[in-house]
């Protein structure tokens, strides 16, 4: 038997702190990481789906106004950063599209279907009879209409 007055020598089994921190530091950068990556995907996937929306809108816009034998109209709002679809000559909006913030809309204006053949014209300055929509993401996406058809092309 051990005398009483003998003391122990204290055995620690716990960790240090630089242990914990080092612990810490690799658990939140795998937690982190996938995160910063999410969100460089969704920003990529809100400017798809909105030209996505944008290019259907106009398909359909023109598809009316061939249909109905009534003009229509896209107003191009670069200082409100939307756009506004009016359908069957009405002052109400039929639909309105905002741009997100990670695109710039370059363009203002009016783009005019005429009524029973889809037919393009603008009051666009500069560019004739011919209206281009211009916006601004990590470079130029252009968006011109043909003459005549009133169809358009992806730049």
């Amino acid at each position: 038997m051990k005398p009483m007055n003998v003391i122990r020598e204290k055995t620690n089994a716990g960790f240090t702190l630089i242990e914990i921190l080092i612990v810490l530091i690799v658990v939140c950068s795998f937690v982190l990481l996938p995160t910063i990556a999410l969100k460089s995907w969704q920003r990529q996937l809100e400017k798809t789906f909105f030209y996505y929306q944008f290019e259907k809108l106009i398909l359909h816009l023109q598809q009316v106004a061939i249909t109905d034998y009534r003009g229509n109209r896209i107003e191009l709002h670069k200082d409100q950063q939307v756009i506004i679809f009016y359908t069957i000559h009405t002052e109400l909006p039929w639909k309105q599209l905002n741009v997100p913030q990670s695109i710039q809309l370059e363009s203002k204006g009016t783009v005019f279907f005429s009524a029973g053949k889809g037919n393009i014209s603008t009051d666009q300055p500069g560019n004739g009879n011919i209206p281009k929509v211009v916006f601004s993401d990590e470079g130029q996406v252009v968006y011109q209409f043909q003459m005549g058809s009133g169809r358009f092309e992806r730049k």
